[in-house]
């Protein structure tokens, strides 16, 4: 029997643009210019301040400098509509800091996660995953005056509908007590249940003495996802060694999340030098059926695995007398330039369906990290960040 607990962190949104709007009061009418992802919420929420009918309230909606969920929220815009309302006929800009934007943000939940399962005849048997999280949804949609029945599908996204063909195969979620109110953060309940699950099956292949690439293969039931895996294995070439580094002992971690639709594959290859771990390259396959844009899908695929592994390393907000400890980029750190691998990317183009990839490549990055440092090292890592248990170069 392996048993194990995994553990991740609540984490801030941090747009490089601090929350911002402008809002002007004048003759009966309200207008809004603001980046949001909620737009009849605002328009709404507008008019209940102000009294006026929402056709009265004009939204003028702006590209944003990043939001990763955190402009699904109104609250700064809600106190822009009050500055206006006390300074009618008067164009009003109200810009956050960045500390103000970062210790009143809404963050992505902490959670952790229980495994138990076993292996048999060199094959995984059993898999049982228990998930425990605040709930998302009842908190966002609580501050949106909506109500929040029913089972929070959040709190296993990315984890209870992987595409495995396990014996015993089992993933329960729990709704822990609130607490700190929490919100949408990129890739949702994927973001965490993908480095829960990917380490857990890892672990378990290892237990096997299976190879972590063919019994993915072997487990995998659908088909798209089965062709990126593949894909991705290629890509890396998986089958053979790894070079020898002078630098230090080497090793690569394999990943795969299936998350809004779209089933990606990421491979991390590390370098354990003495000052600590480097990340050499990352390969990541996806399929989301027809792509439109090339070049944007390459750059989506990018971000969301250097916003992965820069969360992975670095990212953790804590919270002393009710308030974050941390308040700016020096104490909430991304990846460094100097840290960032080469990502080659593949989109398939096998299925008819198209879909988005704003979201699905970030849940992967986490866990394939992880697998490669244990490659390399291990050291089995179970908590979130790893900068808490390693170094980084």
């Amino acid at each position: 029997m392996v048993q194990a607990e995994y553990r991740v962190p609540y984490l801030a949104h941090a747009p490089l643009e601090p929350v911002n709007a402008v809002v002007m009061l004048k003759d009966g009418r309200l207008d809004i210019w603001v980046g949001t992802q909620i737009p009849r919420f605002v328009v709404a929420g507008a008019a209940a301040l102000t009294g006026l009918d929402e056709k009265d309230i004009h939204l003028h909606a702006q590209i944003s400098g990043g939001s990763f969920g955190r402009r699904l929220e109104d609250d700064f815009i809600r106190q822009a509509v009050l500055l206006a309302m006390a300074h009618r006929g008067l164009p009003i800009k109200m810009t956050w800091s960045r500390e103000e934007d970062m210790t009143h943000d809404f963050p992505r939940p902490l959670g952790m996660a229980r495994l138990r399962g076993s292996v048999k005849d060199g094959q995984v048997h059993t898999f049982d995953l228990s998930v425990a999280c605040p709930s998302v949804t009842a908190s966002q949609l609580g501050r949106l005056g909506q109500p929040a029945t029913g089972p929070d599908m959040a709190i296993v996204a990315g984890a209870w509908d992987q595409p495995l063909a396990i014996a015993h195969y089992r993933v329960t979620g729990y709704r822990a007590p609130p607490s700190v109110p929490v919100s949408s953060w990129r890739s949702v309940g994927a973001s965490g249940n993908g480095f829960f699950h990917e380490c857990a099956l890892d672990e378990l292949i290892q237990a096997a003495a299976a190879d972590p690439l063919a019994e993915r293969l072997r487990l995998c039931n659908h088909a798209p996802s089965k062709r990126v895996l593949q894909a991705v294995g290629d890509m890396a070439g998986w089958r053979q060694p790894l070079a020898t580094s002078a630098d230090g002992r080497r090793g690569r971690g394999l990943a795969f999340t299936l998350s809004f639709g779209v089933p990606v594959a990421e491979v991390v290859e590390v370098t354990a030098t003495t000052q600590g771990i480097r990340i050499d390259q990352v390969f990541v396959a996806c399929e989301v059926g027809t792509v439109l844009d090339p070049i944007n899908l390459e750059a989506q695929v990018q971000g969301g695995v250097v916003w992965g592994l820069g969360h992975a390393i670095n990212g953790e907000i804590t919270y002393a007398d009710g308030m974050p400890q941390q308040n700016n980029f020096h104490q909430f750190q991304g990846l460094r330039l100097h840290q960032t691998p080469r990502i080659v990317v593949q989109a398939l183009q096998t299925t008819d369906t198209i879909r988005g990839i704003g979201e699905p490549a970030v849940p992967p990055a986490a866990p394939a990290l992880a697998n490669a440092i244990f490659a390399a090292t291990g050291q089995r890592i179970r908590e979130l960040p790893l900068i808490k248990h390693v170094a980084f170069v």
